[in-house]
C-alpha cells in the first residue's frame, strides 16, 4: 500500500503516547476473514433480536417509571448506531483493499494516523465511524448516571411523582446525554487522548454513580424512617410515604443491573488495557482487541441477558414464556371424577343422613316443647 502504512502497521503498540484514535484506526487496518465476516454477521443478527425483546420487556411491565423505561429503551435503540458505524467500517476496509491492490500511496494522517480534525475529516467515513463508536461508548457510561438523576427527581417530587408522567425529565437527562457524549466524542477523535486517559475517566464516572447510588438510596431510607417515626408531627402522607418506598423498591431492583453493568464495562477496559500494560506480543494484542470489538458491536446480546436475569419480573416472565413456548409447563395432575364417584356418592350420603337425623332431632325436640313433656333441667345447687 505504500511507505505510509507500512510504517503504520509496525508503529509501536506499547508507546504511552498512542491516542485512542490511533488504535482505533489500527484495528480499522485489520483484515477480517471468513469466519470473522460470519461471525460478526450472527452476533449483529443476534444483537437486532435482543433489541426488540429488550424494548417489548421494557414496554410491557410497568414496575419502573415512564421516565426510567424510556432511558432504558432509548439505550436499547442507540446500538443502531453501532450498526451504522460497522457498515461505514466495511466500506472503508474495502476501499482501504483498493488501495492496496492497486498500490495507491495514501498520506492521510487521519486514514493512518488518527490525526484527525473535525474541519478536514468531517465527511470521512472512518473519522464518522470513530465519533459514532465513541458516542455510543459515552452514552452507555453515563447512562447509570442519568438513572440515578431521574431517581434524585423522584425524591425531590416526592409528594405526586408517580401520579403525573413528566416527560421533560427524560427530555433533559437524554439531552444531556447526547450532549456530552458528542464533545467527548468529538474531543476523543480530535484532541489525541491517550488510552490511559479514557480508562481513567471511565473508572471515575463509574464511581461517582455508584456513590450517588448509595446517597439516593440513603437519603430515601432515612426520610421514610423519619417519616415513620415522627408521623404525627410531620407532614405525612400516604403519597409520599408510597413514592418513598417506590424510590427504594427500584433502587433496588436496579442494583444487580447496575452492578453487572459496570462489571461488564470494567471487564472489557480491562481486556483492552491490560495486554498493554504486560507488554504482551503485538499479534495476541491486536487479537484481543478483535474480539473485544466484536463483543463492543453486539452489547445487547449481552445487556438485556443481564436485565433479565437481574431483575425479577423480566426474569419470572422470561422462564414462564421459556416454558409455554417450549412446552416445559408442569403438567396438573388430573384426577378421574368417575374413579372417584362411588366414593363421592357414599360422602354424599353421610352427609345427607347427618342432616336427616338433625331435622328429626329438631322437630322431635319441637313436638315435646309443644306437649309440654319437656322438663326444665334441674339445676343442683348444692356446692
Amino acid at each position: 500500500m505504500g511507505n505510509v502504512t507500512e510504517y503504520h502497521i509496525h508503529e509501536d503498540i506499547h508507546a504511552d503516547d498512542l491516542t485512542v484514535m490511533a488504535i482505533f484506526i489500527r484495528n480499522s487496518h485489520q483484515m477480517p476473514s471468513s469466519i470473522g465476516v460470519l461471525v460478526q454477521a450472527v452476533l449483529f443478527i443476534l444483537s437486532f433480536i435482543f433489541t426488540l425483546i429488550g424494548v417489548s420487556f421494557a414496554m410491557r411491565f410497568t414496575i419502573f417509571h415512564k421516565n426510567q423505561r424510556n432511558i432504558f429503551i432509548s439505550l436499547l435503540l442507540l446500538w443502531f448506531e453501532l450498526l451504522m458505524c460497522r457498515v461505514l467500517l466495511w466500506a472503508f476496509k474495502y476501499s482501504l483493499a483498493i488501495e492496496i491492490r492497486d498500490a495507491i500511496d495514501c498520506n492521510d494522517a487521519c486514514h493512518h494516523f488518527g490525526k484527525c480534525t473535525f474541519q478536514e475529516n468531517m465527511f470521512d467515513p472512518i473519522f464518522i465511524a470513530a465519533n459514532m463508536r465513541y458516542h455510543y461508548m459515552y452514552f452507555v457510561i453515563t447512562t447509570p448516571m442519568g438513572i440515578l438523576t431521574e431517581r434524585i427527581f423522584a425524591t425531590i417530587l416526592v409528594k405526586d411523582y408517580e401520579k403525573k408522567s413528566r416527560r421533560w425529565i427524560f427530555c433533559l437527562i437524554f439531552l444531556a446525554q447526547n450532549l456530552f457524549a458528542c464533545t467527548m466524542s468529538v474531543v476523543t477523535t480530535t484532541k489525541g487522548i491517550t488510552f490511559q486517559v479514557l480508562i481513567s475517566a471511565v473508572i471515575i464516572s463509574l464511581f461517582s454513580s455508584g456513590v450517588i447510588y448509595a446517597l439516593v438510596e440513603y437519603f430515601n431510607q432515612q426520610r421514610l424512617l423519619l417519616l415513620e417515626r415522627e408521623h404525627r408531627t410531620t407532614n405525612y402522607t400516604l403519597s409520599i410515604r408510597y413514592q418513598l418506598k417506590e424510590n427504594l423498591k427500584t433502587l433496588k431492583l436496579m442494583r444487580r443491573f447496575f452492578i453487572s453493568i459496570i462489571a461488564i464495562i470494567i471487564a472489557m477496559g480491562l481486556a483492552n488495557s491490560l495486554p498493554v500494560i504486560l507488554n504482551l506480543e503485538e499479534d495476541v494484542i491486536m487479537t484481543i482487541r478483535v474480539y473485544m470489538d466484536y463483543i463492543f458491536h453486539s452489547n445487547p446480546v449481552f445487556l438485556v441477558p443481564t436485565a433479565i436475569f437481574t431483575i425479577e419480573s423480566y426474569r419470572k416472565f422470561a422462564f414462564n414464556k421459556a416454558r409455554t413456548t417450549f412446552g416445559m409447563r408442569v403438567e396438573s395432575h388430573k384426577v378421574d371424577i368417575r374413579k372417584l364417584r362411588p366414593e363421592v356418592e357414599r360422602e354424599t350420603d353421610t352427609y345427607f343422613a347427618i342432616f336427616e337425623r338433625q331435622l328429626e332431632g329438631d322437630g322431635a325436640c319441637r313436638g315435646k316443647m309443644r306437649s309440654g313433656s319437656v322438663r326444665k333441667p334441674k339445676i343442683n345447687t348444692k356446692y
